[in-house]
């Protein structure tokens, strides 16, 4: 049986998850034309969203085994 792959990477996939989840827990503002932002040093990942209406700042971020 051959598995569904719909072209993305795991931090792609991990991203888009994040980018359903746009309404800021202090203001309650539904940010639906922003995104997250990710960043990586290769051995770290930071998933970043800043809103646009009261400027809290939602942070989550992996490290990356070997």
């Amino acid at each position: 049986m051959a598995s569904r792959n719909n072209g993305s990477t795991p931090f792609e996939r991990l991203k888009n998850r994040y980018d359903r989840d746009m309404v800021c827990p202090e203001c309650g503002y539904d940010d639906d034309e922003g995104e997250w932002l990710s960043e990586t040093d290769g051995r770290r990942i930071v998933y970043q969203h800043i809103c646009p209406s009261c400027g809290k700042v939602r942070q989550s971020s992996y490290t990356l085994g070997r």
